[in-house]
């Protein structure tokens, strides 16, 4: 591999730490980023910290001002709101058009996630996260419109990190294994119908809870 391509490959890798950090609350919205102490935290040289951040300031996860450097951007209600709206236009999309041929080894691939799903108890909320978009992803991955799953994909991310301080209480999260359950049975009849009802269920929910906790917060 070139010195290019090893740098390149560091600065990726840095950037999937940082966001996963925020996502799960390692890292807390509206903190300071300095560039010497993630580069001290991730055992990395101040220059892909540098471009992670930039990179990151162009996706709206932090802010960057001449007299503050880095913040992480907090996230509120408007944004979330915004995020899950396209989502619940999204998800419906790709789950049509899944459902009609449904290949054998995705639908394995999503058993398989559903039961790593279940063994993961809700505390465990960051492994849950990533468990229940990798589900969904298998959906949308292998679509033809792949710059709409790629968008797909990072407002599902957004989604995350804006979201970290929000939780997942115990009826929803029974909720959701069921309705995963439900979308996996539809997808293996390619039952386009009923596929597209538990979606629309599913993300539905979804967005009532994270609405009635971002109110109990006050995240506006």
């Amino acid at each position: 591999m070139t010195s290019n391509g090893t740098e390149q490959e560091e600065t990726n890798s840095l950037y999937e730490a940082v966001l996963n950090d925020i996502s799960t609350g390692e890292l807390e919205g509206g903190q300071r980023l300095k560039v010497a102490e993630l580069a001290r935290r991730y055992g990395v040289s101040t220059s892909p910290v540098r471009e992670v951040l930039r990179r990151m300031q162009g996706e709206g996860y932090v802010v960057i001002s001449p007299n503050r450097g880095a913040t992480i951007r907090m996230g509120d209600a408007n944004t979330i709101q915004n995020i899950f709206e396209i989502l619940e236009l999204l998800e419906p999309y790709f789950v049509a058009w899944f459902a009609e041929f449904a290949p054998p080894d995705l639908l394995d691939e999503m058993e398989a996630i559903q039961e790593k799903i279940e063994k993961t108890p809700i505390s465990e909320l960051a492994v849950f996260r990533k468990l229940d978009y990798e589900f969904h992803w298998a959906i949308c991955k292998r679509h033809y419109n792949q710059p709409a799953a790629e968008t797909w994909y990072k407002l599902r991310r957004a989604l995350n990190v804006y979201g970290a301080k929000l939780s997942i209480k115990t009826p929803r999260h029974e909720t959701i294994l069921v309705e995963h359950r439900a979308l996996l049975a539809a997808l293996r009849k390619n039952d386009v119908e009923e596929s597209l009802a538990v979606i629309k269920r599913h993300t539905g929910g979804s967005f009532k809870q994270m609405s009635q906790q971002m109110r109990v917060l006050g995240i506006t």
